[in-house]
C-alpha cells in the first residue's frame, strides 16, 4: 500500500485534469472528478488527504461544493486548495469564508503548486497531532472547563500580558492562553516597517496572511462559519475553529474581547515607550553635542582673550613709541594711556560676559539631562 497523500482533482475541463495530473503523479496518488456533484460522490466512495477545487463550474461551482463538504461532519476536516483563472479580492474572500484552505490562480507554475499543497498537507498533518494530543489531554484531565476556570486563563494573560517586553513574547502569551480554550488562531499586530503575523501551531499560512490583512479598516467582530476575526487599533486575532454551541460561542466571544483590548492596551505601551526611549536618546545625544560645542566655544573664547591682550600690549608700546615722537603735553599723553587702558578693561569685560552666558547655558544643560535621567 502506498503512504503517498491521495489528491482529488475538480474541473470541468479535462485539459486541467491532464495538466495536474502531468504536474503531480510523480509526488501523489491522484483521482479527479468533473463536476461538483461528481466531487461529492467521490469523497463517500473514498476520502481524499486534500482536494484541488475549481471555483467556476456548472451546476454546483466550487464554492456550494466546498460549502456542503464543511457542512458534513465526516468531511469538514477535508483540507481545500481553490483552484481559479480569477485574482480578485472578493473572490479569494469568498473561497476563504467557504472553508478554503489556500487559492491559486491559473497558470500556475509546478513550484508554486507543489509548495502549497505541501505547506496544506503539513497544516493538516499537524492538526491532526495536536487535536490527538488534545483529545488525550482533555480526556485525562478535565471534560468540561467552568466559567470560573476560563476567567482564571484570562485574568492569568492579563498578568503576562502587562510583563511582557516583546511582540514575540505578547504572541506567545495569546497563543498560550487560546490553547487554554483549544482555540487554533493567528495573530496580526500592526508593527513598523510593516505588519507582523504569527500562527498558533508556526505553520505558515500565506493565504490566512492576506485574509489577517485584508481584515484591517473592516468591522471590529467579522464572523464566518467556524472563524472568528476580532480587530483593535493595533491588532487582529483570527481563530479558526469556533466551538459547536451558541452558549459556548458567546462565552469565547466575551474571552477574546478581553484578550484582545489588553492586548491593544499593551502594544500600545510598548509602542509608547519606545517612542519616548527613542526621543530620549535623541535628546541625550543633542546634548552631549551642545556641552561639546560649549567646550569649543570656551576654548575659543580663551584664545580670544589672549589674542586681545597681545593686540593691546602690542598697541600699548606702539602707542608709547610714538607719543616720544608727537609734542604732546604730559595731560594729552596721560588721556591717551586712559584711552588704551579704558579699552582693554572693556574687551576683557566683554570675555568675561561672554563666559557667563556659557556657563548659563552649561546650567541649562545639565539640568535638562538630570530631567531626562529622572
Amino acid at each position: 500500500m502506498s503512504n503517498r497523500a491521495l489528491i482529488l482533482c475538480v474541473d470541468d475541463e479535462p485539459v486541467n485534469l491532464m495538466i495536474l495530473e502531468e504536474l503531480l503523479q510523480d509526488s501523489y496518488e491522484l483521482t479527479s472528478a468533473k463536476s461538483g456533484e461528481g466531487c461529492l460522490q467521490q469523497v463517500e466512495l473514498q476520502k481524499p488527504d486534500l482536494i484541488l477545487l475549481d471555483v467556476n463550474m456548472p451546476d454546483i461551482d466550487g464554492l456550494e461544493t466546498c460549502a456542503r463538504l464543511k457542512a458534513d461532519p465526516d468531511t469538514a476536516e477535508i483540507p481545500i486548495i481553490f483552484v481559479s483563472a480569477l485574482a480578485s479580492q472578493d473572490e479569494l474572500m469568498a473561497c476563504y469564508e467557504a472553508g478554503g484552505d489556500d487559492y491559486i490562480t491559473k497558470p500556475f507554475s509546478e513550484e508554486i503548486l507543489q509548495k502549497k499543497i505541501e505547506i496544506v498537507l503539513a497544516s493538516q498533518q499537524s492538526k491532526q497531532e495536536l487535536r490527538k494530543i488534545s483529545d488525550k489531554a482533555v480526556a485525562a484531565l478535565q471534560s468540561n472547563l467552568s466559567l470560573t476556570e476560563e476567567l482564571g486563563m484570562v485574568v492569568k494573560f492579563l498578568h503576562q500580558c502587562q510583563t511582557a517586553d516583546t511582540l514575540d513574547e505578547l504572541a506567545h502569551n495569546v497563543f498560550e492562553c487560546l490553547r487554554e480554550f483549544e482555540l487554533d488562531s493567528s495573530l496580526l499586530i500592526l508593527d513598523e516597517p510593516e505588519n507582523r503575523i504569527w500562527f498558533s501551531d508556526d505553520i505558515d499560512r500565506p493565504m490566512e496572511s492576506q485574509i489577517l490583512e485584508s481584515l484591517r479598516g473592516q468591522d471590529r467582530v467579522v464572523s464566518f462559519g467556524t472563524r472568528l476575526a476580532l480587530s483593535t487599533d493595533h491588532a487582529t486575532i483570527l481563530v479558526r475553529n469556533l466551538p459547536t454551541t451558541r452558549e459556548q460561542v458567546d462565552r469565547v466571544r466575551e474571552h477574546l474581547s478581553i484578550l484582545i483590548e489588553a492586548l491593544d492596551t499593551r502594544i500600545h505601551a510598548m509602542q509608547s515607550q519606545m517612542l519616548l526611549d527613542e526621543r530620549g536618546d535623541l535628546l541625550s545625544r543633542v546634548l552631549q553635542a551642545t556641552r561639546d560645542n560649549l567646550d569649543q566655544l570656551d576654548e575659543l573664547h580663551q584664545r580670544q582673550k589672549t589674542r586681545s591682550a597681545e593686540i593691546l600690549t602690542t598697541m600699548s608700546k606702539a602707542l608709547d613709541k610714538a607719543l616720544l615722537r608727537f609734542d604732546l603735553t604730559e595731560k594729552q599723553q596721560a588721556a591717551l594711556q586712559r584711552i588704551v587702558a579704558t579699552t582693554a578693561e572693556q574687551c576683557e569685560s566683554m570675555h568675561d560676559d561672554g563666559m557667563e552666558i556659557d556657563e548659563q547655558f552649561r546650567k541649562i544643560i545639565e539640568e535638562l539631562a538630570g530631567a531626562l535621567e529622572e
